[in-house]
C-alpha cells in the first residue's frame, strides 16, 4: 500500500476517533458527577486492587484516589466487617458474578457508615471476567432511620404491653371485686339458715367438679362455680318464720318458700354479664325435678337447664350432710344413697352417675358431718320433703 493511500485511510478515521474521545470524556464527567461512589477493580492482578475511584467515593470514605489505588477494598472494613455479608460478597467474586450487599464500612477518620455495595463483572470477548465495577451508596441515614423506627416500635410495644398488663390487673381487680360482691350477696342470703356461711361455696365447688366430669370446658366450669353460689339468693325475701322453722311447713309456707327461686331469678335478671345470666338460670331452675314435679316451672328431663340439674344434686347433698335449723346432718354414705335413690326422679341420672364417681374418688367428703346416730336416721322422708322446698 502506498503512503498517500495510507494517509487517506488514517484521515478517514480521525472524525470517528474524535467522536469516541468526546463520548469517553462525557462518560468520565458523568462518573465524576455521580453522587454514588464508583470503583473499578482489576481481577487479573493479585488481590484484585482498585484501579479507579471517582470523586463521590472520596467524599464518602474520606480517602483520596491516590491513597487507595492499588489496594483491595477491604481496607474499608478495618477487620470489623459483617461476616455474613462478606461471605456473600466473596462467594459472588469466586463465582464471577454480581451481587448486592449491605456492609458496615469505616471512613478514613474512623467513623462508621453503612454502604450498599453493588458489584458487576466486566468480561472480555472470551467471557472471562477482567474487572469488577463497584457502585457504593451511603445508606447510613436510611439505616439509622430504620433503627430508630425499630426502637420506637419496641418502645411502643413495651408501653402497650405494660398498659395491657395494667388493664389486665385492673380488670382482674374489678373482677375480684365483683366476685367478692356476689359472694357477699350469696352469704347474706344463706347466712340466715347456714351458721357456717359456707354452704354456697361448697355447692359452687361441687358443681364445678360435676361440670368438669361432664365434659365442661375450663371457662364454663369456672363460671358455674361462681354462679352456683347465688342459687339461693332469693331467700333474702323469705321471712325468718318460714326459713328457720324447725318443723314441717304448712301448705302456704311451702308455697311461699318456693318463691325464692323466682325472687332470685328476678334479682339477677336483666344483666349483660354472662356470669349473672348463668346465675339467673341456676336460681330459677335448681329446684326443678327430672320427673317434672319440681318448681317453679315444672320442667322435666333435659328441658331443665344442665346447670340447674348440676346444682340441684350439689345443693341437696350439701344440705343433707350439714346441720340446718330444720334437720340434723346426715352421714355422707346415707346422703349418697338418697341421691342415688332419687336418680331419674328428682335428679338427672347422668349427673348422679358423675356424682357417684366423684364420691368414689373421695372428692366429696363434707367438712362437717355427724356419725350415723338415731337422730340423723329418723324422719328421713320428712327431712327430704323439707329439703325439696328449701
Amino acid at each position: 500500500m502506498d503512503l498517500p493511500l495510507l494517509t487517506e485511510k488514517m484521515l478517514a478515521h480521525i472524525p470517528a476517533a474524535r467522536q469516541l474521545a468526546k463520548r469517553l470524556q462525557l462518560h468520565e464527567r458523568a462518573i465524576e458527577a455521580a453522587t454514588t461512589g464508583i470503583t473499578i477493580s482489576d481481577c487479573r492482578l493479585p488481590d484484585m486492587p482498585l484501579i479507579f475511584t471517582n470523586a463521590a467515593f472520596s467524599r464518602m470514605t474520606g480517602y483520596a484516589a491516590a491513597e487507595v489505588l492499588g489496594k483491595n477494598c477491604r481496607f474499608l472494613q478495618r477487620g470489623k466487617g459483617d461476616h455474613a455479608a462478606l461471605a456473600v460478597l466473596r462467594t459472588a467474586l469466586r463465582e464471577r458474578r454480581g451481587c448486592v450487599v449491605l456492609l458496615r464500612n469505616y471512613r478514613k477518620d474512623g467513623t462508621p457508615f453503612w454502604n450498599e455495595l453493588t458489584i458487576d463483572p466486566v468480561r472480555d470477548e472470551g467471557g472471562a471476567v477482567t474487572h469488577y465495577i463497584g457502585v457504593q451508596t451511603d445508606v447510613t441515614a436510611r439505616i439509622r432511620a430504620e433503627e430508630a423506627l425499630h426502637l420506637a416500635n419496641d418502645e411502643l410495644e413495651r408501653r402497650v404491653a405494660a398498659r395491657t398488663a395494667d388493664l389486665a390487673a385492673a380488670n382482674a381487680a374489678l373482677l375480684d371485686a365483683q366476685y367478692e360482691t356476689l359472694d357477699r350477696l350469696a352469704r347474706a342470703a344463706e347466712s340466715r339458715d347456714d351458721d357456717t356461711g359456707q354452704h354456697t361455696q361448697r355447692v359452687g365447688a361441687v358443681a364445678a367438679l360435676l361440670a368438669r366430669s361432664l365434659g365442661g370446658a375450663t371457662e364454663a366450669v369456672r363460671r358455674i362455680e361462681r354462679a352456683a353460689i347465688l342459687h339461693d339468693v332469693g331467700k333474702i325475701g323469705i321471712p325468718d318464720g318460714i326459713l328457720l322453722k324447725p318443723g314441717p311447713l304448712t301448705g302456704d309456707e311451702f308455697a311461699r318458700m318456693q318463691t325464692h327461686t323466682i325472687a332470685g331469678a328476678a334479682i339477677l335478671a336483666g344483666s349483660d354479664h354472662d356470669l349473672l345470666r348463668l346465675a339467673e338460670v341456676i336460681a330459677l331452675s335448681h329446684h326443678e325435678r327430672w320427673d317434672g314435679s319440681g318448681y317453679p316451672q315444672r320442667l322435666a328431663g333435659e328441658a331443665i337447664p344442665l346447670p340447674g340439674r348440676i346444682v340441684a344434686v350439689a345443693d341437696v347433698f350439701d344440705a343433707l350432710t350439714h346441720t340446718r335449723p330444720y334437720k340434723p346432718a346426715w352421714p355422707p354414705e346415707q346422703a349418697l344413697a338418697e341421691v342415688v335413690r332419687q336418680s331419674g326422679r328428682q335428679f338427672d341420672p347422668q349427673v348422679v352417675a358423675a356424682f357417684v364417681a366423684l364420691h368414689g374418688r373421695g372428692l366429696l367428703v363434707p367438712t362437717q358431718t355427724l356419725p350415723p346416730t338415731r337422730s340423723a336416721r329418723e324422719g328421713i322422708s320428712g327431712t327430704l320433703t323439707a329439703l325439696v322446698a328449701r
